[in-house]
């Protein structure tokens, strides 16, 4: 990424910063350096991954209703894959593959991983505790959701729209992940854990339904570029949403999840020890 788009990418977060709930008390904690504060986001980075992928463990009633919805939402959409891809190819024109092409970009992940990591170091530079720790938010959500998102893929093995198989084509376990990596859909994750990460933060109605915007406008160019079915967007949508939430609170809770049943990553002097907690 050149240093134009890079100061780019920093300035949009540094702008937001205005809106956030929380900045009148930003600055960090007196007597940490860089080092120790980046070895602590280190390990809150692992903590906050063991937590978010163990929380089917701690899911009562209602959360598997909630992810049974989310399952049965999605399957019911499918039924709009044919027709919305037939409309998005109805409506091909130059300045549509323009928006495309820019809206494509909010949920690349080189660039949103670029843009957390420049509002980290912004925050380390200028002692600024929100902004650091909002991307460092940001940059764990998008690697823990497109984890899962990875794994989904290849678990699935969904063709993708472009190849003409059909949305319902499937091939479990498929190498490499090119033709079948169509279920969820990657960028629009990425683009709806950074977002969400952001809307959770800043608490400001008319900055979440910006940023929001921007990740949905991000999940239509890519049915648009035939890239992805349309639940393909949804399910994608509704992991990064969760994902991002998830996270966000419990990072401002405290981190409070020892006394929870589920995976936890216990430091050593030179050890990391995985402890499963029932």
């Amino acid at each position: 990424m050149d240093m134009k788009k890079l100061s780019f990418l920093i300035t949009f977060i540094v702008l937001l910063h205005p809106l956030c709930a929380g900045g009148a008390d930003s600055t960090s904690a007196p007597g940490s350096s860089g080092v120790e504060i980046m070895e602590s986001d280190g390990m809150k980075f692992l903590k906050g991954a063991g937590y978010i992928f163990s929380a089917p463990v701690r899911w009562h009633g209602n959360d598997w209703l909630t992810f049974g919805g989310a399952g049965v939402g999605t399957a019911a959409v499918s039924g709009l894959d044919i027709d919305g891809r037939l409309f998005m190819r109805k409506h091909q024109t130059a300045g549509n593959n323009t928006l495309a092409t820019a809206a494509e970009q909010y949920g690349n992940g080189f660039n949103m991983i670029a843009l957390s990591a420049g509002g980290y170091i912004a925050g380390l530079a200028f002692d600024d505790r929100w902004i650091r720790e909002t991307s460092f938010l940001a940059g764990s959500a998008i690697l823990i959701a497109g984890s899962i998102s990875t794994v989904t893929k290849v678990l699935v093995g969904r063709a993708r729209p472009y190849t003409g198989r059909g949305h319902l084509s499937f091939k479990p376990f498929s190498l490499p992940l090119v033709d079948v990596a169509s279920f969820p859909s990657g960028h629009t994750i990425v683009a709806f854990a950074f977002s969400g990460v952001l809307a959770e933060r800043i608490k400001n109605t008319w900055a979440s339904i910006g940023l929001y915007g921007l990740a949905a406008a991000c999940g239509v160019s890519r049915m648009y570029t035939d890239e992805h079915w349309v639940s393909d967007v949804v399910f994608g949508a509704f992991i990064s949403v969760s994902v991002s939430h998830s996270l966000v609170r419990w990072f401002e809770s405290g981190e409070d999840s020892s006394s929870r049943s589920g995976l936890r990553i216990v430091p050593g002097a030179q050890t990391l020890t995985l402890v499963w907690t029932f």
